[in-house]
């Protein structure tokens, strides 16, 4: 028997999650064993795009909770997402943010690999669907966010953007070890 580190709920080594408790994003959950994203991200066959955000978002997105990223366009794309800091920031939320949110001071970087599952309009879920939801927008939802153990440099663009076979490689070499 174990301690469950985030619960303190005894637990059998046998009926222990596949998942862990990411202390900085409440309730969220990433795989433990990465391979799987890895290999996917290594696959040319594989689709994954590249989103970039401007900070604090991105930092929010790859360790808050941040699962809805507002958009003014609609897309039809779903699947593995990557989060890239643009070299611009959102002055004005930037004031909010914390200090000491990890990876606030990224730019020009990949920080994240996401799973891109839906987008619907605000109309549909008027703000329900995430305390992160703006009115009038998009909302992109997010889900499986898995950090970098380090960020990765790249440059990013104004929409969804294709991450060159070089980058891919990379971001699955940063991926945390299983």
């Amino acid at each position: 028997m174990t301690t469950h580190p985030e619960a303190g709920d005894v637990v059998d080594p046998d009926d222990a999650p596949t998942t862990i408790a990411v202390a900085d994003r409440p309730g969220a959950t990433v795989p433990t064993d990465h391979t799987p994203l890895a290999e996917a991200l290594r696959d040319p066959a594989v689709p994954v795009r590249g989103l970039t955000v401007r900070q604090p978002w991105a930092a929010a997105i790859t360790h808050l909770d941040k699962r809805v990223e507002n958009r003014s366009r609609v897309t039809t794309y779903t699947g593995l997402l990557l989060i890239h800091a643009a070299k611009k920031t959102d002055t004005g939320a930037m004031r909010d943010a914390p200090a000491d949110l990890p990876g606030l001071t990224e730019r020009g970087t990949v920080l994240a690999v996401a799973r891109l599952t839906g987008c619907h309009p605000h109309t549909r879920c008027a703000g329900r669907c995430s305390t992160w939801s703006d009115p009038d927008r998009w909302h992109w939802q997010l889900t499986d966010v898995t950090a970098l153990r380090q960020p990765v440099p790249a440059t990013g663009a104004l929409q969804l953007w294709t991450p060159p076979d070089g980058l891919r490689q990379q971001i699955a070499d940063a991926l945390p070890a299983s």
